[in-house]
């Protein structure tokens, strides 16, 4: 289990993921490097927007309490 980062969004089960994952490997396999490395890519550039987004949302929310506005 995972404990890294908070979960934000309802999300698959552990066991769930576990079977996306054996599933996502079995796909990717036949793919060249050059293939696998643009699909990672694809993903990490999700990840960060993902993150900005929380950041941002994190910034305003701290922005609104500092100056006494309501959430």
């Amino acid at each position: 289990m995972r404990t890294d980062a908070p979960r934000f969004q309802a999300g698959l089960s552990d066991r769930g993921f576990e079977t996306l994952k054996r599933r996502l490997v079995d796909l990717v396999e036949p793919l060249s490097d050059h293939q696998l490395l643009d699909l990672a890519d694809g993903i990490h550039d999700l990840l960060r927007q993902r993150r900005t987004v929380r950041r941002h949302h994190a910034e305003r929310m701290n922005d609104r309490l500092r100056d006494g506005l309501p959430i």
